[in-house]
């Protein structure tokens, strides 16, 4: 971590964000077309509720609107109430690495073996890896896997949603939240094969709960620990955004649409690791970069506006601008029209298939159970659309897209077209 500055200072007038208390716009008559969206959304069966807020890099809330389905959620959600927030967790680990990588702690280039030897017998299966054995035709990886391909997704691990039935059989024979140590974890991840495409192609994957590990091993600290101590505890978030739920609280129960009807979700059925999911009670003791945190929408806002601040929130930072920058400059997905990807952060094009075109430049992001993020690193607003759902029942990526679309429409950019 970085020595305190000034956040709008003359030293940072490039950053852009930090808007006037007098530009914020008052959607008190602009706001209907926003709350009668995501009214519909719930209403009609996509979602059990959404929770939709925006706010200024600043933290002065522009908008805020919830709807529920009471047969879900007895109760609406605020800013306060706790979320599972699965691949939210990596942009947390992603700014955590980042900042171990400006203390020199460890670098981007390093090999991951230097930090977890265990890996060093990882083999690429073949490209039939159908096979009824995961251990037939397999070669070497033809380079070593990096920190930095840890970060691109570039590292040949997966979800179990590979298309091969022998990888996909051998990641949810894992069972990877029920390791109980890192130890434990680490030799699990180690006994499976590595992507018939190999280091160095982009695999979506835990790639970045394995970052979490390198950190570990390079400071002998748990990843909770690190994370406390360099990101959320100087943030004034680390009771509210973390792995583990304070005594006493829940969150809303599992609810799933893959049927194109909603309902509770079966035991295992939330299958991202083939069945098992995180736990979050007081007794865990592996943290799951890449899928394991839980918080408020106003915590993780909080976080948000210090990566839309360029590392900087409230005189402490975090990070350096020209770390910021480049966590979200392209690196892969770099022939999409549809936008770029940064470290797993999406920075959007505007071009949608089904909807109109939107604002380009947007910082993306969410999780797997229907949590939404955006940073606009350029008017100076973060926001998030909230749910906890598995599959949607309908169009629920587009539902998201199309609620923050109808934000700028009507409440954020009225009149402005991209």
């Amino acid at each position: 971590m970085r020595s305190a500055l000034t956040a709008c200072g003359v030293l940072v007038l490039s950053i852009a964000g930090c808007v006037s208390t007098d530009t914020i716009p008052d959607p008190a008559t602009s706001r209907a077309p926003v709350d009668a969206a995501i009214d519909d959304a719930v209403t009609r069966g996509a979602f059990p509720f959404l929770y939709t807020r925006i706010e200024t890099l600043d933290g002065n809330v522009v908008y805020e609107h919830s709807a529920i389905n009471a047969e879900f959620a007895a109760v609406a959600p605020t800013g306060e109430t706790w979320m599972r927030l699965w691949s939210m967790s990596k942009s947390v680990t992603i700014a955590t690495i980042l900042d171990l990588e400006e203390d020199d702690v460890l670098n981007r280039a390093d090999p991951v073996v230097d930090y977890i030897p265990e890996f060093s017998d990882l083999m690429v299966s073949r490209p039939d890896a159908d096979s009824a054995s995961c251990d037939e035709g397999l070669t070497h990886p033809h380079r070593a896997i990096t920190i930095e391909d840890l970060l691109n997704h570039n590292d040949g691990f997966y979800y179990p949603f590979t298309g091969y039935d022998c990888l996909d059989a051998a990641m949810k024979q894992a069972r990877l939240p029920e390791a109980g140590s890192s130890g434990a974890l680490i030799d699990r991840i180690a006994a499976l094969r590595l992507h018939p495409d190999g280091v160095g192609e982009n695999q979506y994957g835990i790639g970045t709960t394995i970052l979490g590990l390198v950190a570990e091993r390079a400071t002998g600290m748990t990843f909770d620990d690190i994370v406390a101590s360099r990101l959320t505890g100087p943030l004034g978030i680390s009771d509210t955004l973390k792995y583990t739920l304070p005594n006493g609280v829940s969150t809303y129960p599992k609810v799933t649409g893959g049927d194109g009807v909603l309902r509770l979700a079966g035991d295992e059925e939330l299958d991202i690791f083939g069945g098992p999911v995180p736990e979050y009670g007081p007794d865990t003791n592996i943290f799951l970069g890449g899928e394991g945190m839980v918080g408020t929408t106003r915590a993780y806002a909080t976080f948000l506006r210090m990566m839309g601040n360029m590392g900087e929130l409230d005189d402490v930072r975090i990070l350096d601008e020209a770390t910021v920058r480049d966590w979200y400059a392209p690196k892969t997905q770099l022939d999409s029209e549809y936008g770029k990807n940064g470290f797993n952060i999406w920075v959007t094009s505007g071009k949608f298939d089904d909807l109109p075109d939107q604002k380009p430049g947007l910082l993306v992001g969410g999780g797997y159970e229907g949590t939404a993020f955006w940073i606009d690193v350029d008017a100076g607003y973060v926001g998030l659309i909230m749910s906890q759902v598995h599959s949607p029942a309908t169009g629920g990526i587009d539902e998201v897209s199309r609620i923050r679309g109808l934000a700028y429409e009507h409440i954020l950019e009225p009149g402005v077209s991209y």
